[in-house]
């Protein structure tokens, strides 16, 4: 096999920024909202992912997260989303990143069992392997953060294996999160927050020196300071990219080829994908083009995504024998 789009197209892959709340198949969010009363725009799964502002696209987020009302709401938001991008587009591992703060009338003990049982169903039916990152919302106070890291690091769930940190960047800086941060990093969860999307390079910085973090999401405001550039590679942090939502910040270009020429290392993920009409397949395929990979290069990138996961040991060995088979 040559051409390295079809090499592409069927190649694992593997994913480390996916939001589920931005995940949801339209279908499913549609059925999911009807039956816990939750108003969206349209009953049209062909329209509802359709916005055309910012503003639009918070609104429809938050509809969406309501829609997810119960445990068994979130188990079948992780099955459909999982089997949606195993099926089309060979994924083979991903983090799910939530926000357990956006769904109040439901306790992180019992979603994270609901959730683990959809995800081995996706694994044993489709071949995808899934872990969770629990997400801080940046926007709520970080007394809201702490609390719920410390619910996390109670509950020990094997399928937990790190924290994240999202929502709005200018809402909520860094430092108002190091000791959430702290104690997760105490615990031994691996540490990522969005950093560098909306907000600039020294953000970055105090989002790596003040969290802790093992990876960055986003992260493009990087190039805005060599030096920090420097100190990020030495330092090992990954950069959990997004090609199709970059482009939005840089008038239609994304600052991937960039980060990777400095020699970051990056990976490519979906972030919200039928949000913004895109998916895993996708994404691989753009950074194909916009990288002018090799066979060799694709295969090599989607290892350095796995030698960044906070996952399963033996992810990196399954994904070479899955290649070593093309």
């Amino acid at each position: 096999m040559t051409d390295v789009l079809d090499y592409v197209a069927v190649m694992p892959k593997v994913e480390l920024h996916c939001h589920l709340e931005g995940s949801v198949p339209a279908a499913t969010a549609i059925r999911l909202a009807a039956r816990n009363g939750v108003a969206l725009p349209t009953d049209d799964p062909d329209q509802l992912y359709r916005f055309g502002s910012l503003e639009q696209f918070l609104d429809l987020y938050v509809a969406v997260s309501a829609a997810l009302a119960g445990p068994d709401d979130l188990a079948q938001a992780v099955y459909d989303s999982l089997a949606d991008a195993a099926r089309g587009s060979h994924l083979r591992y991903r983090e799910f990143a939530f926000n357990p703060t956006n769904h109040p009338g439901v306790k992180l003990a019992d979603m994270l069992p609901a959730m683990a049982d959809a995800a081995r169903s996706a694994e044993s039916e489709f071949g995808v392997v899934t872990r969770f990152l629990v997400a801080i919302n940046r926007e709520q106070p970080p007394e809201v953060a702490l609390e719920l890291v410390r619910s996390v690091v109670a509950l020990e769930h094997p399928y937990v294996v790190g924290i994240g940190l999202d929502h709005n960047e200018l809402a909520g800086p860094p430092a108002l999160f190091a000791d959430a941060f702290a104690l997760a990093g105490a615990a031994g969860l691996g540490r990522t927050a969005h950093a560098g999307e909306r907000g600039n390079a020294t953000e970055v910085r105090e989002t790596i020196e003040l969290l802790g973090v093992d990876r960055i999401d986003h992260g493009y405001a990087v190039l805005g300071e060599p030096q920090l550039v420097s100190e990020s590679i030495a330092a090992g942090v990954h950069f959990a990219s997004c090609w199709t939502t970059s482009s939005f910040h840089s008038a239609g270009r994304s600052p991937i080829p960039d980060m990777v020429a400095a020699g970051l290392p990056v990976s490519v993920s979906s972030d919200d994908p039928p949000m913004f009409g895109t998916d895993i397949g996708r994404e691989h395929a753009a950074a194909a083009a916009g990288l002018a990979w090799s066979p060799a290069d694709a295969r090599a990138f989607v290892l350095r995504a796995a030698a960044a996961a906070f996952g399963p040991d033996d992810l990196a060995g399954r994904l070479e024998a899955e290649f070593d088979a093309l």
